[in-house]
């Protein structure tokens, strides 16, 4: 499972611009630069994992607490 938003909410994130999206077993996720996106979670019986990551030569990082900022939490149901 992975959480993204689009790249073109800017640096004005908000927990409502976050979608859920399950990755098929065997498939991969391409973040294309600017995407806001958290870390990635793995089903127990699907992990451990091992992930090949690659980054461009210019990587700026911008984080976002969402419990500091805006006293919640990002959830989302999943059905596996």
């Amino acid at each position: 499972f992975v959480c993204l938003a689009k790249n073109t909410v800017g640096d004005d994130i908000k927990p409502s611009d976050m979608r859920g999206f399950k990755i098929p077993p065997g498939k991969g996720v391409y973040i294309h630069p600017g995407t806001w996106h958290n870390g990635f979670y793995v089903h127990r019986k699907y992990g451990p994992q091992r992930c090949f990551t690659r980054q461009g030569r210019v990587h700026a990082r911008v984080s976002c607490s969402w419990v500091a900022e805006y006293s919640c939490m990002l959830r989302f149901n999943v059905k596996d």
